[in-house]
């Protein structure tokens, strides 16, 4: 489960040990040296923070964020990569791996929306995902924040590549290739796209649909005992409670749900039943609320049908007598 941390418990150096196996025989013990793996450890605290390859090539979260700026500073000509701040982090008890989100100090982008007339800003930002585990790539995704520094969504996932593994020969020819579109064209995708999911009526029985479909809620079962049957209904009044405001605020429609989703994600429950984390609900958010902007202009679109189809992998086809 990760937490919610701050950036600077990220920017820690990292060492490299040797991996032993101790065997035991005959009342005495033996160390025999592991070839070709290493453990690197957090030399802040002295945990081990994961066990790799020899010639893995460790970046450092502070590595990691100063790569981000080179990404920005790419992918966003017009602006100073120095006016990007790493601002937020999200990171597992273990430290294993970390998402570190930067933000534009000053650029704030303002989607005005002509019935109810007001402004509704927003601020790009950027997450590198970075790992000491070997399990995760390095990587980049760009994000829109609603009232900076609270509800964001990622909408354009992967937008740099590292064109190299995780080995000392590959990171020394370290080459980042942008693969996004700019960010006038990608802020003009996404008012386009709030626009449109704006224009999508949504009752309150279709926006907790959408809220259990895209969060992937746990279902009740006959069989479950009192603390979790009660578990199970702090959520959804929760939910309900959190859908209810913006409902109220925005009016009933897939924008609201939206707005709920990244609520969720920036404020996640305290609940052993609920193990979501930030980086996983926001991009399920992004992907379910692109795909229902294009879809909902389709002829003949059901809403009813659309949504459990998502879930179920059929979203993005056509499905007899629905869409």
């Amino acid at each position: 489960m990760k937490l919610q941390t701050s950036v600077h418990d990220l920017l820690f150096d990292v060492d490299h040990v040797p991996i032993e196996a101790v065997v035991g025989s005959n009342g005495s013990t033996r160390r025999i040296n592991i070839p070709g793996k290493k453990a690197l450890v957090n030399k802040l605290t002295g945990l081990v923070l994961g066990v790799v390859s020899r010639d893995y090539r460790v970046v450092t979260n502070q590595e990691a964020v100063n790569l981000a700026r080179d990404v920005c500073e790419k992918a966003f000509p017009g602006l100073s990569s120095v006016e990007w701040e790493a601002k937020r982090a999200a990171a597992p008890r273990t430290l294993s791996y970390a998402f570190i989100d930067l933000m534009h100090k000053t650029h704030v982008l303002n989607y005005w929306d002509s019935e109810i007339k007001k402004d509704d800003p927003f601020t790009p930002f950027l997450r590198v995902a970075n790992s000491f585990n070997g399990a995760r790539a390095l990587r980049f995704d760009i994000g829109f924040m609603r009232k900076h520094c609270s509800n964001g969504v990622i909408f354009e996932e992967e937008v740099a590549t590292i064109k190299a593994s995780h080995s000392k020969e590959a990171l020394a020819q370290l080459k980042i290739e942008i693969t996004s579109r700019s960010l006038p064209q990608m802020w003009d995708e996404f008012s386009k796209f709030l626009t449109s999911v704006r224009s999508i009526g949504m009752t309150t029985d279709q926006s907790t649909l959408a809220l259990n479909t895209v969060l992937r809620l746990p279902a009740a079962k006959c069989d479950d005992k009192p603390t979790r049957r009660e578990g199970l209904q702090v959520l959804t009044d929760d939910f309900a409670a959190r859908l209810g405001g913006y409902l109220k605020e925005l009016g009933s429609n897939a924008y609201a749900v939206f707005n709920t989703l990244t609520d969720i994600a920036a404020r996640p429950p305290d609940s052993p039943l609920f193990q979501k984390d930030r980086d996983t609900i926001e991009k399920r958010s992004g992907r379910w609320l692109k795909e229902l902007a294009r879809h909902s202009q389709t002829a003949g679109f059901d809403l009813n049908g659309w949504i459990p189809a998502w879930e179920a992998g059929l979203a993005g086809r056509s499905i007899p007598g629905r869409n």
